[in-house]
């Protein structure tokens, strides 16, 4: 009886080491997924051992402007990206926005209106026109970035980082509104990507716990 008593914890603590070892090897399949391992210095790590910087452009309201100042806009824009000499991505992220405080604000308002029937009964129109934005999906935040790979080398990140700030002045230049991404930015575009629902309420982890969440969500 004594043995089988113990072939039996035995046999527990194997199935025990077993299933450690299943979820450490889910965790490195997703590390092994993802195409980034860090972001660190202003910059993002790829796995393949390059880097990138990233400039966030702020939006730019085309349609306000004179026919002239389109024209300049656009020449200066392809001039600046006609001058780099290395590949470059433009990335446009669609992020939902979390209204439901506003719409616990109209409601509120809504309530103390109620010996103003005129304003009350413009203020609820109003607030169904933005419970349907919210129900349909139309809430969004446009962001728009620019990715500048660069290749591994001992001076990869000062190279990545310079030619943001390049490409950073030439389109201020035509008129735009750029930032040079620093780590805490990078983590938000990356959650925006690779989290997309909850980026409407939730706020990014710090740089160093996001690898770390992302494995383990």
């Amino acid at each position: 009886m004594v043995i089988k008593k113990i072939r039996g914890n035995k046999k527990a603590v194997g199935k025990k080491e077993a299933a450690e070892e299943t979820k450490q090897d889910a965790k490195a399949t997703v590390q092994r997924w993802l195409p980034f391992k860090d972001v660190a210095g202003g910059v993002l790590h790829i796995r393949d051992g390059s880097l990138a910087a990233v400039l966030r452009v702020r939006p730019y309201n085309f349609t306000l402007k004179s026919r002239n100042e389109k024209r300049r806009v656009i020449s200066a824009v392809h001039e600046a990206f006609n001058g780099q000499k290395e590949p470059l991505q433009i990335l446009c992220l669609g992020r939902p926005v979390d209204l439901d405080a506003y719409l616990r604000h109209l409601e509120n308002l809504s309530r103390d209106l109620t010996g103003k029937p005129v304003r009350r009964r413009l203020l609820q129109n109003y607030l169904r026109y933005v419970s349907g934005m919210v129900a349909g999906g139309e809430a969004l935040e446009r962001r728009y970035y620019i990715i500048l790979p660069q290749k591994k080398g001992s001076q990869a990140r000062e190279e990545a980082i310079q030619r943001a700030f390049e490409l950073k002045g030439m389109l201020e230049g035509a008129g735009l509104e750029v930032d040079v991404c620093n780590d805490q930015e990078i983590i938000d575009l990356l959650f925006c990507f690779t989290h997309p629902v909850q980026a409407a309420f939730e706020r990014p982890p710090a740089p160093t716990q996001y690898i770390t969440t992302l494995v383990n969500s």
